[in-house]
């Protein structure tokens, strides 16, 4: 536990502490922008393809089908999926790029990643804007039968699981702003075969303790410019924040556990 951080959602920056067997599920960054029909034809993303294919050879495309708001009519969206043998994920939408993996090291190498795809999508695609930035690390803890997190936890995240005992499942949010945009933070205990969001963080066998941080900026009525530069500079900072709320959330024993490197 970092007992000097006072508020975790505005607190300074903390030096990163790496973990040799960190419980990371998943970690995804997203951009969005005002949508690009174009993105829909394969022959208009192929140069963004081009230059990044070496790095993700392998091509997904999935279909997302949904109503429009206030119309019964369906519509069908494409979303381009660009993969490694590592655990790497890219996805482009109308709307949206995003980055994920499930084989993450350090602040530094992932937004150097996406800072990557985001020039090379600004010299092809080349959205104009952007509207959303966000960051989402999620942590999951695997407990043997009635195996608690006392100890592993600050007190304000261990909830009352422990006073009522065998429970289905305890989940507990909180969404406000933070020194660079907002964040939504859930966490809880999830039993087996159980998720609180499956597309991130896949239902296990055992019972688990989960951290979902989700650090992010909006710009709801300005317009701001696509910067690809900005934008991964400011998911850095967003990533940063999200790791100063991780450290205020465990203990020392939680860092010993998951094997802390020695600075």
């Amino acid at each position: 536990m970092t007992s000097d951080i006072l508020n975790p959602l505005f607190s300074e920056e903390l030096p990163e502490i790496p973990l040799t067997n960190a419980p990371l599920a998943r970690v995804l960054a997203q951009v969005r922008f005002p949508e690009i029909q174009s993105v829909q034809n394969k022959s208009f993303i192929a140069p963004f393809q081009e230059r990044i294919r070496k790095l993700y050879p392998r091509t997904v495309s999935d279909t997302l089908n949904g109503f429009l708001i206030g119309s019964p009519q369906l519509v069908s969206t494409n979303i381009w999926r660009y993969l490694d043998a590592d655990g790497w994920r890219v996805s482009l939408s109308d709307s949206f790029i995003s980055i994920e993996t499930t084989n993450y090291t350090s602040r530094k190498d992932f937004t150097s990643r996406f800072r990557y795809l985001l020039q090379q999508l600004g010299e092809t695609v080349g959205p104009t804007h952007t509207n959303r930035i966000g960051i989402r690390y999620v942590d999951q803890v695997l407990l043997d039968e009635n195996e608690s997190m006392s100890g592993m936890l600050r007190k304000e995240m261990i909830g009352v699981k422990d006073i009522f005992g065998k429970t289905h499942h305890m989940i507990s949010e909180l969404e406000g702003p933070s020194r660079e945009g907002g964040v939504l933070v859930r966490w809880g205990h999830m039993p087996h075969m159980a998720s609180h969001d499956p597309d991130v963080m896949v239902p296990i066998e055992k019972s688990s303790w989960f951290l979902d941080v989700d650090s992010y900026k909006i710009y709801e009525s300005e317009t701001v410019a696509f910067d690809p530069e900005e934008v991964a500079d400011l998911t850095y900072q967003l990533a940063t924040r999200a790791y100063t709320i991780f450290r205020w959330s465990v203990t020392e024993q939680f860092l010993d556990r998951y094997g802390r490197v020695a600075q």
